[in-house]
């Protein structure tokens, strides 16, 4: 016969405990509200780089009016952003509530359905309108043409070229530049100046790299990482007339003898870059340049904040110029330029629950507000907002903005 079980112990009532309880509860409330601020705060994720410092700086403002906090995980352009995304892609996870996808990402994150579809909301809470055509086209919509929205428009971006003004402007130099072209036979002749075409960018990188000064002509993202080295070349290759193939049928077609006359051309701007230039990352080639070790440098425009910083780039921040991609003439006459575009929109994460979806929304609509565009370009960032995008005030924040309106449209 099994005995009874022992009467159950009686609650502790002692002096003691009774003095504890008070603090235990007030422990217990404290977690439970690191708990529910936890399942608020919104996580981003994004490259490393200057804009992403620029968002979380501009999301304080959105945390003071909600009381949501914003937090923006940055990871590495050469290869641990992507590696973030598609995990998160792949494992159908929950970590990121917004994920600022490259455009070139569009098609996975949709067809994976990842990205949630936005394009009911965007209907009836974003004033389309308002948006450059281009943005809403090559950052949010999938398939083209179709009118389906998958993200808003977060970073515009274009690959430029700055240049060391002061050696463009030096009359030592011009003269010298002058001598350069007569004794190469080059016609017709043109001035030491920000290039016309491709054939003008070659021979002053020609000339620089030849002049005994211990730099190179030019940089530009060569990198073998991620897309880094067709970014670079795609912009020379549609000037050519060249193309990655048939848009409409999805077929790639890159062998045509435009694109391989670009090709050529491109390989031929090599024999003026630095000593590892053939290789080289966006960040490898700010630093190149700001190490006044080459007379021109290619990146895309949200690289540029830090050479117009008199604290990161001291000794060349005040002597440097910009210019967009050049063109290219054809033996028949036919003037082509093109712009190699980048940018990301912000897509929120399928995989997440609906609450936290209609967070990221609340989030992403107050993001594309005309007075939230307008702090978002003060701090660095590129606006796809029209009327921002045209304003005398976004043109004046930075030397290079008014090249990248243009280019931009």
């Amino acid at each position: 016969m099994k005995p009874f079980p022992s009467p159950p112990k009686p609650f502790n009532t002692s002096p003691a405990f009774l003095y504890l309880l008070p603090l235990l509860a007030s422990v217990f409330l404290l977690l439970s509200c690191q708990s529910h601020n936890n399942q608020a705060e919104i996580k981003i994720l994004w490259a490393e780089w200057q804009q992403s410092d620029a968002l979380a700086d501009l999301a304080k403002a959105y945390t003071a009016q909600t009381g949501i906090p914003i937090k923006v995980v940055k990871k590495s352009w050469d290869g641990a952003f992507a590696d973030a995304a598609f995990a998160e892609f792949r494992n159908r996870d929950d970590h990121y509530d917004i994920i600022i996808g490259d455009s070139q990402w569009m098609g996975l994150g949709v067809v994976g359905k990842h990205y949630v579809d936005l394009t009911d909301w965007m209907k009836e809470k974003i004033k389309l309108d308002e948006i450059e055509p281009a943005a809403l086209k090559w950052y949010c919509e999938y398939p083209k043409g179709s009118s389906r929205y998958f993200a808003v428009p977060c970073e515009a971006d274009v690959m430029a070229w700055a240049y060391r003004k002061d050696l463009f402007d030096d009359e030592g130099h011009r003269k010298a530049f002058a001598q350069f072209l007569a004794k190469n036979q080059v016609t017709p002749v043109f001035s030491l100046a920000p290039p016309q075409t491709w054939e003008q960018l070659r021979w002053i990188a020609r000339y620089f790299k030849q002049a005994n000064l211990g730099m190179s002509g030019l940089v530009i993202p060569t990198s073998r990482n991620y897309d880094i080295a067709t970014m670079s070349f795609q912009a020379l290759m549609w000037s050519f007339g060249g193309s990655f193939g048939n848009y409409a049928t999805n077929q790639v077609e890159v062998n045509s003898s435009h694109t391989v006359d670009a090709l050529k051309f491109f390989t031929s701007l090599m024999e003026t870059t630095s000593p590892g230039g053939r290789n080289m990352g966006y960040n490898e080639v700010n630093l190149e340049f700001m190490a006044g070790r080459s007379a021109m440098a290619c990146n895309f425009m949200a690289f540029f904040p830090v050479l117009a910083s008199a604290s990161e780039n001291p000794d060349f921040y005040n002597k440097i110029g910009y210019f967009n991609s050049p063109a290219h003439v054809d033996a028949a006459g036919i003037t082509r330029r093109a712009a190699s575009l980048g940018g990301q929109g912000m897509s929120i994460n399928a995989h997440i629950s609906l609450a936290r979806q209609d967070r990221a929304k609340a989030f992403l609509e107050w993001f594309l507000k005309r007075e939230t565009q307008q702090e978002w370009a003060k701090k660095g960032g590129f606006t796809s907002n029209k009327m921002v995008l045209a304003s005398e005030d976004f043109k004046k924040a930075a030397p290079y903005n008014s090249g990248f309106e243009e280019a931009f449209r």
